[in-house]
């Protein structure tokens, strides 16, 4: 017999929140709460900005990811972006994801997704969709009723790192939780 075999890790990397987002997309997730729509709604510490989803990877793996990672963000220097709406997936009619997101994704985040998913299929990745900023803050189990509109003030939220997650299992709480496995700075112009 040989050697064990690693497991495999659930990664994606994305944007980690600062406390100014964080709380501003807690407060919103509270607000339709406390409207009473029915969700199952994250918690604040899991609340984030997905750029590029991996899924189970194997542990060998992991370094490439994370030279791809570093390098995609040493080409860029830290930016911007203003998270101004609450909307769904696939859309407020039937909402089945809701997210706290941008009316304008910009330029720069754009060109900084676009960038990491390029290095990661250069790796063997694929990606269905475009990348987009949204912190998702629930989900809805059966869509019964539109998305009510609640008010959210427009925040700045700074990019000044990218981060490696890997998503675990959380039996406990019946959930999964969020550890930042490598995070890599935006220093490039």
């Amino acid at each position: 017999m040989g050697e064990p075999r690693e497991r495999r890790r659930r990664l994606f990397a994305g944007i980690e929140l600062d406390d100014t987002a964080r709380s501003a997309c807690a407060a919103a997730a509270q607000s339709l709460q406390h409207i009473g729509f029915s969700a199952k709604y994250e918690a604040p510490e899991k609340l984030h900005v997905t750029l590029a989803f991996l899924g189970y990877v194997d542990a060998d793996r992991v370094a490439s990811i994370q030279e791809a990672l570093a390098a995609t963000a040493s080409r860029f220097v830290p930016f911007a972006v203003s998270l101004d709406k609450l909307g769904a997936f696939p859309h407020e009619r039937r909402p089945r994801v809701v997210f706290v997101g941008s009316r304008a994704q910009g330029a720069t985040f754009r060109t900084l997704a676009a960038g990491l998913r390029h290095a990661y299929r250069e790796l063997g990745f694929t990606f269905d969709d475009d990348a987009v900023v949204h912190v998702t803050i629930a989900r809805v189990k059966e869509s019964k009723r539109p998305l009510p509109l609640v008010d959210f003030a427009a925040i700045q939220m700074p990019v000044q790192s990218l981060a490696l997650f890997e998503s675990l299992p959380d039996p406990a709480n019946r959930t999964t939780r969020y550890e930042t496995i490598a995070t890599a700075s935006l220093t490039g112009g």
